[in-house]
C-alpha cells in the first residue's frame, strides 16, 4: 500500500478508522435542522456494568442544535455490536442516513 493508498484510506468510508465510529442522524423538533452526530466508540460510548443491564454500551448525550440553539437530549442503548436497541430523545427525533442525505 502506498502513501496515497494510504491517505486515500484515511478519507474514504472504507478506511480503517470507519468501524471505530457509529453515525447517528438527528433531526431538531423546533427548527427541523438535520444534523449528523459522530461518536467514537472508544471515547464517546460508555460501558454498562450493571448486572440487570439490558444494554452492553450507552450514550448519554446533549445535543445543541447548531441553527436554533435547542437543546435535544439523546440517550441511546447498544448490544454487544453496538445496533441500538433503545433509543430516547427529547426535542428531536433520530432520522435514518437517506432522510439527512434528501
Amino acid at each position: 500500500m502506498g502513501l496515497f493508498d494510504k491517505l486515500k484510506s484515511v478519507f474514504t468510508s472504507d478506511g480503517p478508522n470507519q468501524s471505530k465510529l457509529i453515525d447517528i442522524y438527528v433531526e431538531d423538533d423546533k427548527c427541523g435542522n438535520q444534523m449528523k452526530l459522530l461518536f467514537r466508540k472508544s471515547y464517546d460510548i460508555q460501558k454498562v456494568y450493571k448486572d440487570d443491564r439490558e444494554a452492553a454500551y450507552e450514550i448519554k448525550k446533549v445535543v445543541v442544535c447548531d441553527n436554533c440553539y435547542n437543546k435535544i437530549d439523546l440517550h441511546l442503548k447498544f448490544d454487544k455490536r453496538y445496533k441500538i436497541i433503545r433509543q430516547e430523545i427529547e426535542n428531536g427525533k433520530i432520522i435514518s442516513k437517506e432522510e439527512y442525505e434528501n
